[in-house]
C-alpha cells in the first residue's frame, strides 16, 4: 500500500530577541500547523544543560518567538509521528545545549530544510556554527506558495545552498523569485526578485551580500521596516540595519 501522507501544511519560522535584550542574539522557533517547536529553557544537570525540544499550539510560541507573525518557509507533508521521531533523533545527536552550536537556531533551521525536504525560503543571518543536514541537495528547482494569518506568498527558485565554517555562515541563491502581501501582523507588498546572489555573515552580529537584484515593495514584515525600489533601499528591525543595491548590500546587528 502506498503511504499516507498528511495534507500539507504551512511551516512558520518564529524569532525574539534574547533576554536580556541583546542587539545580536535571537531565540528561533517553528511552526507546523498549529503547533510550535523549539528548544526550550535550560536546566542544569550534572553540570549540564540538556536541550529539550518544548512545543505549545497557538499564535505564538511559548518563548514568545513569532510575535511579529512570524515568517511563512515553506510547507510540510510529514506526519506526525515523523517529526516525533524526527525531534527524538536530533537530541540524540545534539544532547547538550551549546550558545555558539548545538543552539536553538541549529535545531530551527535543520528540522526547516527536513521538513520542507529543502523547499524553503529563509533569508536571516544565523548564530550557529554547525548547521547541517542529511541528504541536502543544493541546486533543485523549487517554489511553493502559502497563507497564514494575514501573510500570503508565492516564491520560487533554481537553487539555494547554506554552509556553516566556524562562526561564519556562508548562503547563495539563484535565480530566486517572491510575492508576499502582509495584512497582519505587519503591513505591505513585496516583490523579490534575485539573479544570483553570494553572502556571509559572522553570526548575527554583521553580514555582507554580493549578486543581482531588483527588490521592490515596501512595509513593515518580520519584525523589519523596510522600503525598496528596484533593488535600492533598506530595512531596520529585527534583522538589524541593512543598506541595499541592485549589485549587494551590507546588515549589522539587531535593533528591536
Amino acid at each position: 500500500m502506498p503511504k499516507r501522507r498528511m495534507p500539507r501544511r504551512t511551516v512558520k519560522l518564529g524569532r525574539k530577541l534574547l533576554a536580556p535584550p541583546s542587539p545580536i542574539a535571537h531565540h528561533w522557533a517553528i511552526q507546523v500547523g498549529d503547533t510550535w517547536f523549539e528548544i526550550g529553557p535550560k536546566q542544569k544537570s550534572e553540570g549540564r544543560s540538556p536541550n529539550v525540544i518544548e512545543r505549545n499550539n497557538g499564535d505564538v510560541a511559548e518563548s514568545g518567538a513569532g510575535k511579529f507573525g512570524g515568517d511563512i518557509v515553506g510547507k510540510t507533508t510529514k506526519t506526525d509521528s515523523e517529526i516525533d521521531y524526527w525531534c527524538q533523533r536530533w537530541v540524540e545527536i545534539n544532547p547538550d545545549y551549546n550558545f555558539i552550536k548545538d543552539n536553538c537556531q541549529k535545531f530551527a533551521y535543520e528540522f526547516m530544510i527536513w521538513l520542507t525536504d529543502n523547499n524553503y525560503k529563509c533569508d536571516h543571518r544565523v548564530d550557529a556554527g554547525n548547521i547541517d543536514t542529511e541528504n541536502r541537495k543544493f541546486w533543485a528547482v523549487d517554489g511553493f506558495a502559502a497563507a497564514k494569518d494575514g501573510n500570503a506568498i508565492a516564491t520560487f527558485g533554481l537553487g539555494q545552498g547554506h554552509a556553516s565554517v566556524g562562526p561564519a555562515n556562508i548562503k547563495a541563491k539563484v535565480g530566486q523569485v517572491s510575492v508576499q502581501a502582509v495584512a497582519g501582523p505587519g503591513i505591505g507588498a513585496f516583490v523579490d526578485a534575485t539573479l544570483i546572489e553570494a553572502g556571509i555573515s559572522a553570526g548575527n552580529v554583521a553580514g555582507i551580500h554580493f549578486g543581482l537584484n531588483a527588490n521592490t515593495g515596501a512595509g513593515i514584515r518580520n519584525g523589519n521596516i523596510e522600503a525598496h525600489l528596484l533593488g535600492f533601499g533598506g530595512k531596520i528591525g529585527a534583522d538589524g540595519i541593512e543598506i541595499n543595491t541592485p549589485i549587494g548590500g551590507v546588515n549589522a546587528c539587531s535593533v528591536m
